[in-house]
């Protein structure tokens, strides 16, 4: 009896020391590439809804809108990134994320999914990454045959507060 204890003990633990080596993200598409935001980090995830245009700010701030009596900006990550405008689709939404107080909007072609990686497979972006990503870009991970650039959100979020 105390064999098998033992045994559901250890399977018990082998599973915790998996999941804590996994990091979630949620994945989405801006201009045919994927991208990643940590799954901690997502507020929720809106269709597309009427934005309030601000003037005399950067082609990527869209504007704000009201969530639930919260006035949160709208960021074009495709503009962000040098790419052009994002096309308003059927498959466009908006990415509510939170890094401490500060709330925002990203606006991406589509969102694909939630992925689990293991943390030995994220790697730390090289700083020659890209000039349009690179210091938007924190680390880069292998899921499947795909590689995901996710997102470096404290800096992504300091571009929504400066110009907002």
């Amino acid at each position: 009896m105390k064999t098998i204890d033992k045994n559901n003990h250890a399977e018990q633990n082998q599973e915790e020391k998996e999941l804590e080596s996994l990091q979630e993200f949620l994945t989405f598409e801006v201009d045919k590439e994927i991208f990643g935001i940590d799954i901690l980090y997502i507020h929720e995830i809106l269709k597309p809804v009427p934005i309030t245009r601000i003037p005399n700010v950067e082609g990527f701030i869209l504007g704000v809108i009201n969530l639930r009596g919260e006035i949160i900006p709208i960021m074009d990550l495709k503009e962000l990134f040098g790419l052009g405008f994002c096309d308003i689709l059927p498959s466009t939404r908006i990415i509510v994320v939170v890094t401490g107080e500060k709330r925002a909007g990203l606006l991406v072609d589509s969102v694909k999914q939630v992925v689990k990686i293991r943390k030995d497979k994220v790697s730390q972006a090289d700083e020659d990454l890209s000039v349009n990503y690179s210091e938007l870009i924190e680390s880069v991970s292998q899921f499947e045959e795909s590689l995901i650039l996710n997102l470096n959100l404290s800096k992504v979020m300091d571009y929504a507060a400066e110009e907002a």
